[in-house]
């Protein structure tokens, strides 16, 4: 009798213990590693950054999706043959800043890494992290019109362009630089993760247009 007493109590001590050991594992980076990320560039001696994660980083309802994004728009039609490209098909680059008239322009660089031909139509969801995994600012607004579906072939590419302003010009001062870029493919749920400190946003102005040939 004493042994069958004993066991139930095992197994809630058992049971308790491995519920002590969830739940922050997910705070460690957004690209899910422990890999620590390199200090902010100096403004000015930034060069391009094409370093991205091959996973992609779950979708856990944070802010970081803009909210109301349209995933309907960003499907490709049945009749067109081809699926749509996932996070995990992709992987990404960002140039160098392209300035004038106050202006800045980065542009962002899907590739598709996988063995097939995908498709992606819409915006993506783009933000800026900070190495804690926690948000800088606000999400890229959508900057233009709507485009036609865009079909990436193995090795091809499909383009964003990432838009903010000149230090100074709308005199709200920059956000802080990022360690990563979190960007979401139109209609997907789940992100790729680009560690860089490039992107400097300025004069509370970052959007992002459609995705493009």
């Amino acid at each position: 009798m004493r042994r069958r007493l004993l066991a139930p109590v095992a197994i809630a001590s058992v049971t308790l213990a491995a519920a002590g050991c969830g739940g922050t594992s997910d705070s460690a980076s957004p690209s899910g590693t422990a890999a620590s990320a390199p200090a902010a560039s100096a403004p000015g001696a930034a060069t391009p950054s094409v370093e991205v994660s091959t996973s992609p980083v779950a979708d856990a309802g944070t802010p970081d999706e803009p909210a109301g994004q349209d995933h309907a728009d960003s499907t490709p039609s049945a009749a067109s043959g081809v699926r749509r490209c996932t996070a995990d098909g992709l992987t990404m680059r960002l140039g160098r800043g392209d300035a004038g008239a106050g202006q800045i322009h980065y542009l962002l660089t899907f590739v598709n890494k996988s063995t097939t031909a995908c498709a992606l139509r819409g915006f993506p969801g783009v933000s800026l992290i900070k190495r804690d995994g926690s948000a800088i600012g606000l999400p890229a607004e959508r900057e233009g019109a709507m485009r036609g579906q865009t079909v990436i072939g193995p090795g091809r590419t499909a383009e964003v362009t990432l838009h903010t302003l000149n230090q100074g010009i709308n005199g709200s001062g920059c956000w802080s630089r990022p360690d990563y870029l979190r960007v979401y493919p139109p209609g997907s749920k789940d992100a790729l993760t680009l560690r860089t400190s490039l992107l400097h946003v300025c004069g509370d102005r970052f959007t992002t247009t459609a995705v493009d040939s």
